[in-house]
Parts: structure tokens; sequence; C-alpha cells
């Protein structure tokens, strides 16, 4: 029997977007949207969240300006009651991630059990 794993993905991808966590988070977004200056702050620390990630892969160092900066904007968005609520259904929705994924690598983990405990 041929098992197409992507008509399977493709419906999992549909029910994720049924889900209390994925509502939960859509419903935290759309406030977020709502207030223009917290988006804005919001949208400002994630571009300079990526700009310094970027540096850093591309083995530039990050000024001591730059790291005060985002620590600056984590501060201010960290104060936000709806970064707050967004961040909270945002982990909320990885959880459940990290949990499809361990069901998902599953007969993985399984084949490398077989290997037993190694002895060094």
């Amino acid at each position: 029997m041929v098992v197409n794993i992507y008509d399977t993905a493709n419906e999992l991808e549909r029910q994720m977007r049924e889900t209390q966590e994925f509502m939960g988070l859509k419903e935290a977004f759309d406030n977020l949207k709502a207030d223009k200056e917290a988006t804005d702050l919001f949208v400002k620390f994630q571009a300079k969240q990526a700009a310094a990630q970027q540096k850093q892969a591309q083995g530039q160092q990050i000024s001591d300006d730059e790291i005060k900066e985002i620590q600056g904007l984590a501060k201010d968005v960290t104060a936000k009651p709806v970064i707050q609520a967004l961040m909270a259904k945002e982990q909320q929705v990885d959880q459940m991630i990290q949990q499809l994924n361990q069901i998902i690598t599953g007969p993985i983990q399984d084949l490398y059990k077989q290997l037993g405990p190694q002895e060094g």
C-alpha cells in the first residue's frame, strides 16, 4: 500500500487552523493589529532582532549600541499586554507543534533505538 503522506500533512494543516491553540493565536494577533503603537513596536523589534541574527550568521560582531537597542525594545515589547498575550499564545502553538513533531518522528526514533545503548 502506497501512502501519500502529503495528503495527511495537508489535512493536518487544515485541522491545525481549527485548534483552540491556533484560534487563540489568531485572536491575539488580531488584537495586536488593532493596536497600531504595539504593532509598530513589535515589527521594529522583530526587524532589529532579525538583522542582528543575520549579522551573527555572517560572522559579524553586533555592536554594544545594537545590543542595548534590542534589549530596550525587548523591554518595551514585553511591557505591552497585547504583545504579552500574543507571545503566550505563540508558546501554546509551539508546544502543540513540538508534541506533533515527537509523534511524527516516532518511527525514526524507534528505528534508532534498535541500536541500543552504546558503550564506550
